[in-house]
């Protein structure tokens, strides 16, 4: 038995991951744990690493059509009509940088000086020095340049900001 990638609707994989599970060796669906905003707030959540997408192990010809038509599936991705193997090392490399199943991203630490980019809000596409963090880390202040007027100090959310070379 191989490994192959299984497209779900938008949302559905944890209950195709389930189901799945009941019929097949091994499903894998790897998960990501981030900051995301919710309610306008910065948050950790765990989402799909793919979203739309896990990984079966199932061989094609017992198991093609339980899985294709399984509510929630789009699909397995494939060529054509042929579903395309996943290799074994890509789901091993997947492992090995989670802790059971779930990779962890963590935020890079801005430094004073460093040159940033405003990537939301009404500043966005702007480039500024970042200046220190605000309130822990959710808020920063950055240092803006603009035609009128150089070193404008703007307090933005921290996630509004990146940092660019």
């Amino acid at each position: 038995m191989e490994w192959y990638l299984v497209r779900t609707k938008p949302g559905k994989e944890r209950w195709v991951r389930d189901q799945l599970a009941a019929a097949l060796p091994e499903v894998f669906l790897p998960l990501l744990e981030a900051r995301t905003r919710r309610w306008g707030k910065l948050a950790w959540a765990i989402t799909p690493l793919f979203p739309c997408y896990l990984f079966a192990r199932l061989d094609p010809s017992r198991h093609y059509f339980e899985v294709k038509y399984l509510p929630g599936v789009q699909g397995l991705v494939g060529a054509g009509a042929e579903p395309l193997a996943v290799p074994p090392a890509v789901i091993e490399e997947i492992r090995r940088r989670g802790v059971n199943g779930v990779v962890k991203i963590e935020e890079r630490a801005l430094d004073s000086g460093a040159h940033v980019r405003v990537v939301e809000g009404p500043f966005r596409g702007f480039e500024a020095i970042f200046d220190r963090y605000l309130s822990g880390a959710e808020r920063v202040a950055i240092l803006l340049n603009t035609l009128e007027a150089t070193g404008v100090r703007i307090v933005l959310p921290a996630s509004a900001v990146t940092k660019f070379s």
